[in-house]
């Protein structure tokens, strides 16, 4: 059965992911402030929050006219953040002053993405039953191109040796970065709110045909695909030689990168929506059912969980000492990395959809993982 356009808009804490890890501008050209230890994070009381990362002490808000269930991105001492208010905002990182906005003709609950100096934002809803992909200039929100695609989605981009990797309605879309023009287009058998990791020239996604696919970087040539028992549309994260996703069949996998074949399954009580991430040989993931795990990612053996009190679809974000998630209870919390214990949490008004990003004093940044890397 088809999801509701509704239903569909609250999996952004799955395909969020935040995947611009790859595609940071280098120190020279992407300077962040240093001295400030902080934490950005969105919510559906439409506000856009930076809080101390340490403490979670609130430093600023900012306030949209929809919700806001898009995972920040930092670039340039700006954290920018997609709306349902059909706008992507640059928001100062020390002061929450907006810097810039660009108006879409579509709510925005995917991740913006940037490489170079250039921000990608999309997919969203038009009323035309498309979906868009902007490539906007970093500095001043200028439009460079824009992608239609038929129906709807709400796959974050992924930017990987000047393509564009974003998935659609029914498929995955390969686009020149540049130009924005269509490379090549792989059909799955149902939407792809999962949002693309490329590693090593292979693209893994998952798709709501209940599989994860490899394909191709170049071409699109399938690779190999996984079957789950559900709806994947958590990302993949790569790293040691294995993907590890979330399916709606209550489950965290291990897969071979290289066959597809299962390594192991970690079954939790509840739809795995959120995208793992991976730290220290430590995956880090959140569930339906109301908690977050860290599992041995070797053997798939159960660390420790912590517990909320509602769904948990956002993906959390690793640092060397804390992990950071929110959950459907509006509640945004920080906990050890090494026993679970909750260190802090802070109550915004609002159902907590989107991933957070940290920026540490040393201006180092992290988000939710790709490829084992938050920073």
């Amino acid at each position: 059965m088809k999801k509701s356009i509704a239903t569909r808009s609250f999996l952004a804490a799955a395909t969020f992911a935040a995947f611009q890890i790859f595609t940071h501008c280098s120190k020279k050209e992407d300077p962040m402030p240093r001295g400030i230890d902080a934490v950005f994070v969105g919510s559906s009381d439409n506000k856009l929050y930076a809080l101390n990362s340490k403490t979670g002490a609130k430093l600023w808000e900012f306030a949209t006219k929809g919700t806001v269930h898009s995972s920040p991105t930092l670039a340039i001492g700006m954290a920018i953040v997609g709306s349902s208010d059909q706008n992507i905002y640059a928001v100062d990182l020390k002061t929450g002053a907006k810097v810039w906005e660009f108006a879409l003709d579509m709510g925005i609950s995917s991740a913006p993405t940037v490489s170079g100096n250039t921000v990608y934002v999309g997919m969203g809803g038009t009323s035309n039953f498309t979906s868009k992909l902007y490539a906007l200039d970093v500095v001043t929100g200028a439009k460079q191109w824009e992608f239609v695609a038929d129906g709807i989605s709400i796959s974050s981009p992924t930017v990987v040796n000047g393509k564009v990797y974003v998935g659609g309605f029914n498929n995955l879309y390969a686009l020149d970065a540049k130009k924005g023009t269509k490379l090549w287009e792989f059909g799955t058998g149902a939407g792809v709110d999962s949002s693309p990791s490329v590693v090593d020239g292979v693209v893994y996604v998952g798709s709501n045909d209940y599989n994860v696919y490899a394909l191709d970087a170049e071409t699109g040539a399938k690779k190999w695909n996984f079957s789950t028992g559900g709806e994947v549309s958590s990302s993949p994260t790569v790293s040691g030689g294995s993907l590890y996703i979330g399916s709606f069949d209550r489950k965290l996998y291990a897969v071979n990168s290289q066959t597809g074949a299962k390594i192991w399954e970690f079954r939790t009580d509840g739809p795995v929506l959120s995208s793992p991430s991976v730290s220290n040989g430590v995956v880090y993931v959140a569930s339906n059912d109301h908690k977050m795990y860290a599992v041995d990612a070797k053997t798939g053996a159960k660390k420790w969980e912590t517990w909320s009190t509602n769904r948990i679809q956002a993906s959390p974000v690793v640092t060397d000492s804390l992990a950071y998630v929110g959950g459907i209870d509006g509640r945004f919390f920080a906990v050890d990395v090494q026993s679970g214990a909750k260190k802090w949490e802070f109550q915004t008004g609002g159902a907590v959809y989107s991933s957070a990003a940290v920026l540490s004093s040393s201006a180092k940044t992290y988000f939710s993982g790709v490829s084992g890397l938050q920073q």
